[in-house]
């Protein structure tokens, strides 16, 4: 059954089928937030606003893409380039992803297939899905290898958000620095931080969730020029479809390369 565009990868019907290498972010394009997990959060800070989000009764850091739902991100160029210094893990794999079927299990991955993006094809010389003996082909068992140690971090970081959780640390969080935030967003609880006893203190360090709350209140500092890009970009959009040679996509790819030049300096790539 189809969920979203989803289909899960059998043989039934991918059997015989292809799929193509994604060449242009524009799938992501009106993507408002990414959930992101711990161990590129100061990856994600260092580009992104980071702010938490409760689903299905767990909360989890996602990257702010957008603003708002209804603005396209500022981070995809017109010719589906990414612009950011730092691609968040969940949007490196289209046209697949994976579902669980038990969301309190993080070994109960189902792996779909986007059909939506254009990407599943009949033609041979792309990608198959299935090898003749009904088994994943080598290249989509590391897609699913990639997932699968995907999930196991997010459900790490999941629980590690419950410690903030169970320690009163969560706040709604409507407004920073004068940039509205998307709804339901929620931060840190600076005075309650403030007030932890010691025992806390080191619950938080022992959890790493204080890796979590400082990742987030730097990634704070990005949201007053994201702000001004986002409403230069809309403003640009009016007009016509801002291009890579427009100043907001000009802004980014400067700043990417600042960064990624600063990082190559300290040995980092």
């Amino acid at each position: 059954m189809a969920q979203n565009g989803l289909f899960p990868v059998t043989y039934n019907r991918y059997g015989h089928r292809y799929w193509k290498r994604f060449s242009s972010f524009h799938f992501a394009r009106h993507q408002h937030l990414c959930p992101v997990v711990a161990q590129e959060v100061l990856h994600i800070a260092a580009a992104y606003p980071m702010v938490f989000h409760e689903t299905n009764n767990w909360v989890e850091p996602v990257a702010i893409l957008s603003l708002s739902p209804h603005t396209p991100t500022p981070f995809v160029s017109d010719n589906g380039r990414w612009l950011a210094t730092y691609i968040p893990s969940a949007l490196r794999c289209p046209p697949f992803h994976t579902v669980r079927s038990d969301p309190c299990h993080e070994n109960s991955l189902q792996l779909m297939v986007d059909e939506t993006l254009g990407l599943v094809t009949d033609s041979p010389g792309n990608e198959p899905f299935f090898t003749d003996s009904g088994e994943l082909t080598e290249e989509l068992q590391k897609v699913l290898s990639f997932f699968q140690t995907r999930e196991t971090s997010a459900f790490a970081t999941r629980r590690t958000c419950r410690t903030l959780q169970d320690l009163g640390l969560f706040t709604r969080l409507t407004v920073h620095d004068g940039v509205d935030l998307p709804a339901a967003t929620l931060g840190v609880d600076m005075q309650r931080l403030n007030a932890l006893s010691q025992s806390e203190k080191l619950t938080l360090l022992e959890t790493g969730a204080l890796q979590l709350v400082h990742a987030h209140q730097v990634s704070l500092s990005h949201l007053a020029w994201f702000s001004i890009v986002q409403k230069r970009a809309a403003r640009t959009d009016t007009q016509k479809q801002y291009t890579e040679n427009s100043d907001v996509s000009l802004f980014l790819t400067a700043m990417a390369h600042a960064q990624n030049e600063d990082r190559r300096l300290i040995g980092e790539v």
